[in-house]
């Protein structure tokens, strides 16, 4: 067999560094070249199989990545933003996602070493399952379910007294099925005009699961819609979540918009230490119910709501129709408002009742003195 001369080595170095500098090339590189050629070991790095397959053992996966893309022990790059890029890259094709993890520092504040890991790494932590629980508190949702303590990682560390970043240490095993490529997060990344679809259609009453089937059926398929089912729900989520810390006030800052903008709008409310207690509201036609039948008036504080534990409370009058109008809102955090425990106490009163009862259906009296009675 006829040596291998050194030459051959070198320019096989080259021909690999210029594969992964055409392909990293179409994004907007700024920091000047991929990476430098070192030697030692960067020979061994060259394969001859040009893909690697990605099942070698029994829950043991390799990504199934061109050999010239694979990273190697030693391989240096200009920045620690194009090492990142570089393996984000590797695994998009390889069928993982990553997410960056630990680092340590020097002194002077500079990134010493960079861990970079599969989205599956780490140890799912334990949390109760108690699902009897009457407590009422809400159980955290685990934002760690996906971690299976997968150890295919990579390390970037500093060359000291320059900008570049070496491979210190690269593990490429997964413990896990490797993915398409169109199932990985960053090919499910949202579109503005996808998330506003979703927002638009929170509003209007349809829930993500009918928001993806309308957004698959406005662009001609499943196909064409990148993010599923679950990623619409966790968008939705999200939002609720965001809107749960200032629901408040956005109600607030809306009925004072009505206020200042429609006709005889009246809108009052009442905080207790920056908490939401109680607010009234009526608009004008309710107004006008209010002077044509507001001769007697009912509330019922019974409705109660789940998630805010306040009590919706509806004031009613009856027209010329005998039907049901409402001459007024509001919302009540509880019912120790001293107006409903003094209308509690007078109609619990046998006495007061009958009282009452004979001064309304008394038909011969006159309204001046109903008034007055």
């Amino acid at each position: 067999m006829k040596p291998v001369s050194n030459s051959y080595l070198v320019s096989a170095d080259l021909i690999r560094y210029f594969i992964i500098w055409c392909i990293m090339s179409n994004s907007s590189v700024v920091d000047g070249e991929l990476y430098s050629s070192i030697s030692g070991e960067s020979s061994s790095s060259v394969h001859d199989a040009q893909y690697c397959h990605d099942i070698i053992g029994e829950h043991v996966y390799k990504p199934d990545v061109p050999v010239q893309l694979i990273p190697f022990k030693g391989l240096i790059f200009k920045s620690l933003k194009l090492a990142i890029k570089m393996y984000s890259e590797y695994a998009e094709i390889g069928g993982f996602d990553v997410r960056l993890s630990t680092q340590s520092r020097f002194d002077n504040k500079i990134t010493k070493k960079k861990h970079i890991i599969c989205n599956h790494g780490g140890k799912q932590k334990k949390k109760s399952c108690d699902t009897l629980g009457t407590s009422g508190v809400r159980r955290k949702r685990n934002s760690n379910s996906r971690a299976i303590g997968c150890q295919a990682k990579i390390i970037f560390e500093s060359v000291y007294g320059t900008p570049d970043y070496k491979v210190f240490q690269f593990d490429e095993l997964h413990n896990h099925p490797l993915e398409k490529r169109s199932n990985l997060k960053k090919a499910r990344q949202m579109s503005y005009s996808e998330k506003e679809f979703i927002v638009h259609a929170s509003t209007s009453k349809i829930g993500p699961t009918m928001a993806h089937k309308l957004r698959a059926s406005l662009r001609g398929g499943y196909e064409f819609v990148k993010p599923t089912v679950v990623d619409y729900k966790y968008l939705r989520r999200d939002i609720n979540r965001v809107i749960g810390y200032k629901d408040a006030q956005m109600i607030v800052n809306t009925m004072n918009d009505r206020r200042a903008h429609y006709p005889n709008y009246s809108f009052e409310f009442n905080c207790q230490d920056d908490v939401l207690d109680c607010m009234f509201w009526a608009d004008e036609m309710e107004k006008t119910y209010y002077a044509e039948f507001g001769d007697v008036i009912s509330f019922d504080a019974t409705f109660r709501t789940n998630k805010y534990q306040m009590v919706f409370v509806p004031f009613t009058a009856i027209d010329h129709h005998k039907k049901s109008v409402t001459v007024g809102s509001g919302l009540l955090s509880n019912e120790s408002i001293e107006l409903l425990l003094i209308s509690d106490d007078l109609f619990t009163n046998t006495d007061f009742r009958k009282r009452f009862s004979k001064l309304v259906w008394d038909i011969n009296m006159k309204p001046d003195v109903f008034e007055v009675k």
